[in-house]
């Protein structure tokens, strides 16, 4: 099953900054919920580990992402596949920066296809759970880089 969300939101720091920690896999993936541990598996790639806990979908999962394009200090696009409580996830997720009067700019775009248990709930459920999700990590991107 395909999703696809988009958004943005702006924060008080410099479009470098904001990059830097896009790119920074140690800093990016505690905003991810039930995080547990970050890997980083070489320079472009690194291993979250999780814990699920949202609706039907509780237990550990393990997300491997990449670095497929990166332009200093506007653009990082990672790809991933995530796998965990008898689901997978492929996703892409690109962030634009850009720079505004006020700090940054931090435009989103999440696609990915879901598989498994996952999705068999239905689109109605799991984009339910899915928005749930998208909203934490952005909210906790948004103070992190806000407090950081």
């Amino acid at each position: 099953m395909r999703l696809k969300y988009d958004g943005f939101f702006e924060v008080p720091r410099s479009r470098l900054y904001v990059f830097q920690f896009l790119r920074d896999p140690r800093r990016f993936a505690r905003v991810l919920p039930g995080f547990k541990e970050v890997e980083v598996v070489g320079v472009h790639e690194f291993k979250v580990y999780l814990t699920l806990n949202v609706g039907p979908l509780r237990g550990d999962a393990v997300v491997v992402c990449r670095f497929v394009e990166v332009e200093e200090p506007k653009y990082v696009k990672v790809v991933g596949r995530g796998e965990g409580v008898n689901s997978t996830l492929d996703f892409t997720l690109i962030f634009t920066v850009d720079e505004v009067n006020t700090g940054s700019r931090v435009s989103w775009v999440f696609e990915g296809t879901v598989g498994g248990l996952a999705a068999l709930m239905g689109r109605r459920v799991l984009d339910g759970i899915a928005r749930i999700l998208i909203n934490d990590i952005v909210s906790c991107l948004r103070e992190a880089l806000r407090s950081n």
